[in-house]
C-alpha cells in the first residue's frame, strides 16, 4: 500500500509545521519549524539552532510529532492536516551538504522561497551557520479532513499498512 494522495498533498504542498517534543520530564514543547518530507524514505528533516529547546528535548526524549495542517477559516469541516509521529535524531552540526542531492535541492529551493518571504529576519543568517538537521523517522501517520480520519503506520522496511478510516 502508499500512503494515501489527500496525506502526500499535504506534505509535499507545504512548508510549515508545529513540531512536539518532551524533555525527561514529559513536559510538552510545540514550536513551528520550516520542514522537508521525503517520501521515499519516509523521513521528515527540519533546521534549527543546535542550541534550541528541540535539540535538548530530542537529546533527551526523541519521541516527537508534526502536524501540518490547512485552515478554512469560514468552514472548519473543510479543516486538514497529517500528523506524523515517529524518532527524531540530530544530525551532524553544520552545512547540509551530505544529504542526497534531491533532498539538497528540496532544502534550497525551501529555503530561498522562505528567504524571500521573510529576508528581513534571516537576511544576515547563512544557510547551515549554528544549525542542525533533525531527522523524523515517520512510524505513524493520521489525516483529518473535518470530522474524517485515516491512520497509516509506516515499519521499518517502509512498508505502509493502513491503520483505520473513519
Amino acid at each position: 500500500m502508499k500512503i494515501p494522495d489527500e496525506m502526500l498533498n499535504i506534505l509535499y504542498g507545504n512548508y510549515f509545521g508545529y513540531v512536539c517534543t518532551s524533555d525527561r520530564f514529559d513536559t510538552p514543547h510545540l514550536t513551528p519549524v520550516f520542514f522537508v518530507y521525503d517520501g521515499q524514505s519516509q523521513k521528515i528533516f527540519f533546521i534549527t539552532n543546535e542550541k534550541s529547546k528541540k535539540v535538548k528535548n530530542i537529546l533527551e526524549n526523541p519521541n516527537v510529532s508534526i502536524t501540518i495542517d490547512i485552515r478554512d477559516p469560514v468552514n472548519p469541516f473543510n479543516n486538514e492536516g497529517v500528523m506524523a509521529q515517529g524518532t527524531a535524531f540530530i544530525t551532524e552540526k553544520g552545512p547540509i551538504y551530505f544529504l542526497p542531492e534531491e533532498t539538497l535541492q528540496l532544502y534550497r529551493d525551501i529555503y530561498m522561497e522562505f528567504k524571500g518571504k521573510y529576508q528581513a529576519v534571516i537576511e544576515n543568517k547563512p544557510m547551515g551557520e549554528n544549525d542542525v538537521i533533525v531527522q523524523i523517522n515517520i512510524e505513524k501517520m493520521v489525516y483529518w479532513k473535518g470530522p474524517h480520519f485515516k491512520s497509516v503506520k509506516i515499519g521499518k522496511e517502509g512498508k505502509v499498512t493502513m491503520v483505520k478510516s473513519i
